[in-house]
């Protein structure tokens, strides 16, 4: 009996302890968490209001402005010497819609950057994506509604990011 207690506190010290250790790189693959972009030390995230933008990177954007196809209001952008923030007009203020850059300061949430490889974002991101020409879609849904289009976007130019983008737009 002794031994058997023994044998099975050994077995569950085992399975117990054998997540522990170091810790690999994340697992390949696509999900809600990842649509975000590390821009100066901070993460931006589509659907966030541009004032949050501002305060964090400043007031040292080049600004433009069109009457919105979508809504009532002018969609905005604001072009800092990193990314560009792409804005709709919402009744709590405008939105982000979409950030793109063509930076290599600024990287996913798995450290993809401008100047990747295709084999590097795939190895980071796996192997469910929309292969549309040069652009790999990785995006949350099969739907092209708005709510579910969410992607997180890398332009290929001979097998390299040539620039990342997330968006809310279907792609």
């Amino acid at each position: 009996m002794k031994k058997t207690v023994l044998y099975l506190f050994l077995v569950a010290a085992l399975l117990f302890t054998s997540g522990c250790g170091q810790a690999d790189s994340p697992a390949p693959g696509f999900t809600r968490e990842d649509l975000y972009l590390n821009i100066d030390g901070a993460q931006y995230r589509c659907n966030i209001n541009i004032e949050t933008v501002i305060s964090g990177l400043g007031s040292d954007y080049e600004y433009s402005e069109a009457m919105s196809c979508d809504y009532d209001g002018l969609d905005k952008t604001y072009i800092y010497e990193t990314a560009e923030f792409y804005t709709w007009p919402m009744p709590d203020g405008d939105l982000v819609n979409e950030v793109y850059t063509e930076s290599p300061a600024v990287s996913t949430s798995k450290g993809i950057s401008v100047g990747a490889t295709r084999e590097e974002v795939l190895a980071a991101y796996g192997e469910h994506f929309e292969d549309a020409n040069s652009l790999l879609v990785y995006r949350l849904s099969d739907s092209r509604e708005p709510a579910d289009s969410a992607a997180l976007c890398f332009d290929l130019e001979d097998g390299m990011v040539r620039a990342i983008f997330i968006t809310m737009q279907a792609v």
